[in-house]
């Protein structure tokens, strides 16, 4: 079976365990090594499962803990070269040695094969990715403007998706945050809002499609019950009511969700 334990997502931090049998994978490490513990535990995650961490971009809030928390683990960290550069410069103790992947080239990683692809985000050369294992699919995409062709087709046919509805256009127009954050935000490098989130639900749920997670949802400009409510609204348009319908928080990880 494959488990998903999203210890936390938002702007704040964010981090996100797969598990496949042993072994699992962290996918950013945007927390402190200290708060991944307490939250690890709280999720009743072990980390000495965890055998990688692969990076998506190199936001603070995805690579904040990133060098002492593979230190704590000892395990390798995967990333592209853009970003593996931009760590190096940003970060003022980044892991010893970065293991660089290119871009829409698969890679593997103790049977996980991984599919990272490009996305549009202001960052220096951002990815979203898809897992295979044990004959399942599970799709991950934050932390973009909008969902191009690629994304799209990328996320069709997923057991799971983890996929963002960061804000709420009106709460993110009527609030205090400077017009340049409210435009950067907004743009094709931006931050999907849930209008658009769901609109990709639309387009790559499809008969295979078992467990839906909503990310990096914002705590100024957006309020996870409204996500919940136009999920199960999007769903019972598709008549999808069956599917597992989840909206990840940043204060506290979901339980794991198993396929």
């Amino acid at each position: 079976m494959l488990g998903i334990t999203v210890l936390g997502s938002g702007s704040s931090g964010n981090a996100l365990v797969l598990h496949a049998g042993e072994v699992a994978l962290l996918l950013d490490a945007g927390f402190s090594a200290r708060e991944f513990t307490r939250r690890c535990a709280a999720a009743d995650v072990d980390p000495g499962q965890i055998c990688a961490i692969i990076v998506s971009h190199e936001h603070r809030d995805h690579i904040a803990g990133l060098g002492p928390v593979a230190r704590r683990l000892g395990v390798p960290v995967y990333c592209n070269r853009l970003t593996g550069e931009a760590i190096r410069q940003g970060l003022p103790r980044p892991p010893a040695k970065l293991h660089l992947f290119a871009s829409g080239n698969p890679f593997s990683i103790n049977g996980i094969e991984i599919e990272p692809f490009s996305i549009p985000h202001d960052a220096i050369d951002p990815v979203a990715f898809v897992f295979r294992c044990q004959g399942l699919k599970v799709g991950i995409a934050t932390d973009l403007g909008y969902a191009s062709q690629l994304t799209q087709h990328r996320l069709l046919g997923c057991d799971a998706l983890i996929i963002e509805s960061n804000h709420d256009i009106a709460m993110l127009r009527e609030s205090r945050r400077p017009w340049a954050l409210k435009q950067r935000i907004m743009s094709r490098h931006g931050h999907l809002s849930n209008d658009a989130s769901m609109e990709l639900v639309g387009k790559v749920v499809n008969e295979r499609t078992r467990c839906l997670i909503l990310a990096h949802a914002s705590q100024e400009c957006n309020r996870y019950e409204l996500v919940e409510q136009q999920a199960a609204r999007r769903l019972a348009e598709m008549e999808r009511t069956n599917i597992s319908s989840h909206v990840a928080r940043q204060d506290e990880p979901l339980p794991t969700l198993w396929l």
